[in-house]
């Protein structure tokens, strides 16, 4: 069997994962027009052994960068059940993380609320649990492709713990009824396929070039050394480019493209944003290699400016800067925010600390804004604040009359 005939089978297991939380399977558990139930059993019941102790840190699971520091491939059935997390999207995370490694995806099953109609519980299940609905229409034209569905038992249960509000793993059953997909084509079922971001950034580039997806994609398939290795299928390039195809882009992918174009320039450029919950910028923060440098030598003292205020949409543009042994100005970073917050400084002077790999500053000069001298007192707690000369002969001049 060739990789095409591979791929056709593993886009047969393709189901969503984002709509709703049941499964479109006959004969599965979690079959049903409406895959909420409600629940007046105890919540603590539990198959769990160590569900009672304490949810310590060690096997806390909060995010991505948690979750890469796993071992899936060595992880026991007895030491996964020791993992606890903060909600059902980071639980779903981790199971997923764990069929990649083990050659299965996961996939969203019933859940469970209670007589106040919170959901308490969880399901997940192997992507090849329940069987497919049988469609007999006499008007059907095409042929039905192979079936990936066997009725598979295997699954994991969430649990969540009123008391400390975290998720644990109820139920682990990891017996399966199937083979399991060899290593190098684990990255290809539905669940584990996602584009890069560089990828799509070198996509978007390469389709400005005049050169055809066809080609784009054998070009990627021959740097990741083959199709397997690529972890996305040619569907999934076309898909990306009709998300975004006839859309103009806005001021702020612009400069996010922008700021990705000179990371491939300067392997030194750091640079990290934050999004609201629709999705559109609220913080910009980048310093290049050359910054970096400078504030390795120069950054004992720090100016946190915020008073560049006439930019187009009318947010704060923030720039760090220092003095080199020339006494000319340098600037260590820059930044454009939504607001002049304290939660906004701190995110700022952390993102500062780690593109500096930790050098903190020995004085830092500002204008004397209140949001600014708390979070510099949470970031730099033994640094020592002090007030811009200019900005007080100013603020003298403006407030004092003749």
């Amino acid at each position: 069997m060739d990789f095409k005939e591979i791929l056709d089978i593993f886009e047969v297991a393709h189901v969503s994962q984002i709509g709703g939380e049941g499964s479109e399977a006959l004969g599965s558990s979690s079959f049903s027009e409406n895959a909420e139930y409600s629940s007046d059993q105890d919540v603590e019941d539990t198959d769990n052994p160590y569900y009672g102790n304490n949810f310590d840190a060690e096997t806390a699971v909060d995010c991505t960068d948690d979750l890469e520091k796993i071992n899936m491939k060595e992880t026991s059935s007895d030491q996964l059940m020791r993992y606890h997390f903060p909600d059902r999207r980071v639980a779903f995370m981790f199971y997923n993380c764990y069929g990649r490694f083990h050659g299965f995806a996961g996939r969203k099953s019933r859940v469970v609320k209670n007589t106040n109609g919170e959901v308490v519980q969880q399901t997940f299940v192997c992507h090849r649990e329940g069987i497919r609905n049988a469609n007999n229409a006499l008007s059907r034209k095409r042929e039905q492709k192979p079936t990936s569905r066997c009725r598979c038992p295997a699954k994991l249960q969430v649990h969540l713990d009123l008391g400390s509000e975290r998720w644990y793993i109820k139920l682990f059953d990891d017996i399966h009824n199937h083979s399991f997909l060899d290593e190098k084509y684990e990255g290809m079922l539905p669940a584990h396929r996602k584009m890069s971001d560089y990828d799509k950034y070198q996509m978007k580039t390469m389709r400005k070039a005049g050169i055809p997806t066809s080609g784009i994609y054998g070009f990627f398939a021959t740097q990741a050394g083959g199709y397997e290795n690529l972890g996305y299928s040619r569907r999934e390039m076309y898909n990306e480019q009709f998300k975004h195809r006839g859309r103009k882009s806005s001021d702020a992918e612009d400069a996010i493209d922008f700021i990705k174009d000179m990371c491939i320039r300067d392997d030194m450029m750091y640079w990290r944003h934050a999004v609201n919950e629709d999705g559109t910028l609220r913080h910009l923060f980048w310093c290049d290699g050359i910054s970096r440098m400078d504030y390795s030598v120069f950054g004992d003292v720090l100016a946190f400016d915020a008073t560049y205020r006439k930019i187009r949409y009318n947010t704060p543009l923030v720039i760090f800067s220092g003095v080199n042994h020339h006494n000319q100005s340098i600037v260590f970073g820059s930044a454009i925010v939504s607001d002049e917050t304290e939660e906004t400084y701190v995110w700022l002077l952390q993102n500062l600390v780690e593109a500096m790999e930790g050098k903190l500053p020995v004085s830092v000069i500002t204008d004397g804004d209140l949001a600014m001298r708390n979070a510099i007192r949470r970031v730099f707690p033994q640094a020592r604040h002090r007030l811009c000369a200019w900005h007080l002969l100013r603020n003298a001049s403006s407030n004092i009359k003749d």
